[in-house]
């Protein structure tokens, strides 16, 4: 079964009636996920634009809306200790009646670090502690109590009550961006499913899948069960004529050529409806099970419209 989800972006400045209006159109339009990310500011001089904190916002969108899954897509670890982000989950899986996805991942984007405070250390180091990490909540989501004495953390006798609404616990998914080896292979040991963003080609995703599937199996787990998602930068056009006329705009704004352009855009799920349903099934022929669209700003109620009418009969 394929399935789609939206992307929306909360440090991009959106207001809770925008991202009310979103959730809602999706869940109306056949759309089975929402997802947010996960960070406290666009860039280092985003003094006005507003960014709401992800766990909140996810709350507020599953209660407003009924069936809709909500996810994070992905929650940095090191903004909360893993024994409290266990905690939070369960309790949006209960009061979602186990609409939550848990997206997870090491972080990345070092300004948040730095003006929040919070230690930045090597991406060996976050490796480490994102794996602890997963020991840890999957610990506290299943088990009575939990002990754990790692390099990074340490928990004693914890007790995490209640546990997630949905059994064993929400799918865990991984962010691997474009999917480097070491975050594979944590993927392939701990993941239940793995998402690939934000431009990557069929021929490259096509690998990627090959790898997880065999260091899956060289964890002794069987590559069918991962949920495998793409998501990607997306434009919908009504029909040929806008899309040429928004390409010369945007070729001259940047100052390139067509053809450029037309490169540029290769990686992305960009064009008409038709090209859509075209590049989607080049990806679900590789293995992609489900499809993040990250529309462009503000006009994803249009553009879920469109999607919704013109390109999900079609896959």
């Amino acid at each position: 079964m394929t399935t789609f989800g939206v992307q929306i972006e909360p440090q991009m400045g959106y207001n809770w009636k925008e991202i009310y209006d979103i959730v809602q159109t999706a869940e109306k339009n056949g759309f089975t996920h929402t997802w947010f990310s996960d960070h406290f500011l666009l860039r280092e001089d985003s003094v006005d634009t507003d960014c709401y904190e992800c766990i909140a916002v996810m709350m507020g969108a599953a209660a407003k809306t009924e069936k809709l899954r909500i996810g994070p897509l992905v929650l940095c670890n090191l903004y909360r200790h893993p024994a409290v982000l266990a905690k939070q989950i369960a309790t949006l899986d209960h009061f979602s009646e186990g609409r939550i996805e848990f997206g997870f991942g090491t972080g990345w984007k070092e300004i948040e670090f730095n003006q929040y405070g919070i230690d930045f250390p090597s991406g060996g180091v976050r490796l480490g502690m994102f794996e602890e990490a997963l020991q840890i909540i999957k610990s506290l989501w299943t088990e009575e109590r939990t002990t754990f004495e790692g390099k990074y953390y340490k928990i004693k006798k914890a007790v995490a009550s209640p546990k997630p609404y949905q059994k064993p616990h929400p799918t865990i998914w991984i962010g691997v961006g474009s999917g480097k080896d070491k975050i594979l292979n944590l993927t392939a040991k701990y993941g239940e499913g793995v998402n690939f963003a934000w431009a990557v080609p069929v021929e490259e995703l096509e690998q990627k899948l090959n790898k997880l599937d065999n260091l899956m199996a060289e964890h002794g787990r069987d590559p069918k069960l991962m949920k495998k998602s793409y998501g990607a930068w997306s434009h919908i056009y009504k029909d040929e004529d806008e899309k040429k006329k928004h390409m010369k705009e945007t070729a001259e704004h940047q100052k390139i050529t067509i053809e450029e352009l037309k490169t540029r855009l290769e990686k992305i799920l960009h064009g008409t409806p038709d090209e859509i349903v075209s590049k989607i099934k080049d990806y679900k022929k590789i293995g992609a099970n489900h499809f993040i669209m990250f529309f462009p700003l503000k006009e994803e109620v249009d553009q879920i419209k469109i999607f919704a009418e013109k390109v999900m009969p079609k896959i």
